[in-house]
């Protein structure tokens, strides 16, 4: 994917304490900003607030990392996210981490997020109203294939 292929787009100012005794950001805080981009695109785009007691929602069950150039403080980030795959139970979304500006990303990640019922503690069916959604906001722009399985 390229940069271009993103819709949401999360800004992140790399703090001064993100850095490492090396001098670059920790790979533990590119899994922080990870984290924040992907709650954001399910606030921004399917209105799902994380909260305490959330009955239904998204878990996190896979995800995988490429760290490809380092990034040192100071620097601003975009965390570009997308779903490019939504099945039944899951969704992969995918993230591209930019220096700001920059067309090059510095990560790119695969996650898997599966639809829960946080009650039952048991996976569910992704909602219609929920994949419509998805599939409404994703599909001008994103080259991969959303498959909707139902």
């Amino acid at each position: 994917m390229n940069k271009s292929d993103f819709r949401h787009f999360f800004p992140v100012d790399v703090r001064w304490g993100d850095a490492d005794a090396l001098g670059h950001i920790n790979n533990v805080q590119f899994v922080r900003y990870l984290e924040s981009a992907r709650v954001a695109y399910c606030d921004d785009v399917m209105g799902i607030q994380f909260k305490p007691g959330i009955d239904v929602g998204w878990i996190l069950a896979e995800m995988q990392c490429s760290y490809l150039r380092q990034v040192h403080y100071p620097s601003s980030l975009d965390a570009c996210t997308a779903i490019t795959r939504l099945g039944n139970k899951s969704a992969t979304i995918s993230a591209y981490i930019y220096l700001n500006g920059d067309t090059s990303p510095v990560l790119t990640s695969q996650g898997v997020m599966v639809w829960f019922d946080y009650k039952q503690q048991k996976t569910a069916s992704i909602p219609d109203l929920l994949r419509d959604k998805i599939t409404g906001y994703e599909k001008t722009r994103i080259q991969t294939i959303l498959s909707n399985v139902k």
